[in-house]
């Protein structure tokens, strides 16, 4: 009897150490699961940041180009200003050529006419 007992208590302690072990490996496995989530979060808040970074530096980029468009269409301006600038003083020369033509002709058909008259008179002298 004494021996049944006792075996009934060996297997009831072993059965204990079992459970005990089984208990530990489950902590073990629950700590493990624990220690991954962790991972994964710090994994995946890595990932987001990379991501925002990636956003952010597209964005700049964008930022830029939106900036070099803007100063393209900025010096376009600036050249059609100085475009403009330049075919109004071309302009303004032109008319003061044509109005320097007009004086100048002017100036050459008061010649031909004191020309004639004094050809006339030369004419009226030698009658």
């Amino acid at each position: 009897e004494a021996a049944r007992w006792k075996k009934e208590v060996d297997n009831k302690y072993e059965a204990a150490q079992k459970l005990a072990a089984a208990k530990k490996a489950l902590q073990a496995s629950f700590i493990q699961m624990k220690a991954e989530e962790e991972d994964d979060a710090a994994l995946q808040a890595q990932m987001e940041e990379a991501m925002l970074q990636t956003q952010e530096a597209m964005l700049e980029a964008e930022a830029a180009r939106w900036k070099k468009e803007v100063d393209n269409k900025y010096e376009a301006a600036q050249k059609l200003a100085a475009a403009k600038k330049a075919l109004q003083a071309s302009f303004i020369q032109m008319k003061a050529e044509e109005e320097d033509d007009a004086a100048l002709q002017a100036q050459m058909e008061e010649a031909m006419l004191q020309t004639q008259e004094a050809m006339l008179e030369a004419e009226a002298a030698r009658w």
